[in-house]
């Protein structure tokens, strides 16, 4: 498994390493360790679950990696002196899928839309030719039935893909990671949430520097208010008060 420093916020170890140091971890570890390794991509919204929901807190802490993709995270990381950088789910995307060709990655994707995925996996496989898409799988909305999550894992297995990528969203896509963990093919997990709409080009990306100064939520906001407006408000408000009340 990759070895990657750790730095304790709130008492979630969030991974310290750089975009590029993460990615080549994740490229060994895919290519040569056969087991199964989940990645959790935590934002504000899933730091504020892991600390509020019992069960949710600690499935994600099982996690072998729980990134921070949020900059209110990575500050809080710098303040406690670590050499933080944001782990970016649709960054971590492109970098794996841009790195992975040399070593020959396989790529399944789980999650989207027939219309997303297909997007998805034409604008990426334009961007760096000769990735390897190996499967995807789009199951329907709502609940699942037993019978939809072996078909699941029977496709992830028949692909033979190194990376899933689980486009479910938050915090769906953790929550039937952990669950399922003991049943999932081996291959490295990453739970990306809206990174399949961003790269299919469904759904338009906040500009970089909107993005560097931890101003993502409110550029979404405005774009889907009534969608997100409960969701920011709920769990930014608990991470501030997270931020006054407990210790860091």
């Amino acid at each position: 498994m990759a070895d990657l420093a750790r730095t304790q916020i709130f008492g979630i170890p969030y991974v310290t390493a750089t975009l590029e140091t993460a990615c080549a971890a994740w490229v060994e570890s895919a290519l040569r360790c056969g087991q199964v390794l989940l990645s959790a991509h935590s934002d504000v919204h899933v730091l504020t679950r892991i600390l509020g929901e019992e069960e949710y807190g600690a499935g994600v802490r099982g996690f072998d990696f729980i990134c921070p993709d949020g900059m209110p995270i990575v500050w809080l990381m710098r303040r406690k002196g670590a050499d933080a950088h944001r782990l970016y789910g649709p960054d971590v995307m492109e970098m794996m899928w841009d790195k992975g060709r040399a070593a020959g990655l396989r790529h399944f994707l789980l999650g989207g839309t027939e219309e997303a995925v297909e997007r998805l996996s034409a604008n990426l496989s334009a961007r760096f030719p000769g990735v390897q898409v190996a499967g995807h799988f789009c199951p329907p909305m709502g609940q699942w039935t037993a019978e939809t999550d072996e078909e699941i894992f029977r496709a992830i297995q028949a692909s033979g893909a190194h990376c899933v990528w689980v486009g479910l969203g938050c915090p769906k896509q953790e929550r039937w990671l952990y669950t399922h963990r003991a049943q999932l093919p081996p291959a490295v997990y990453f739970g990306v949430g809206a990174a399949f709409n961003f790269h299919a080009g469904l759904v338009k990306q906040a500009p970089a520097w909107i993005r560097s100064h931890g101003l993502e939520w409110l550029y979404r906001l405005c774009k889907e208010p009534r969608r997100l407006f409960k969701r920011y408000f709920v769990h930014n408000s608990k991470f501030l008060w997270y931020c006054f009340t407990r210790k860091v």
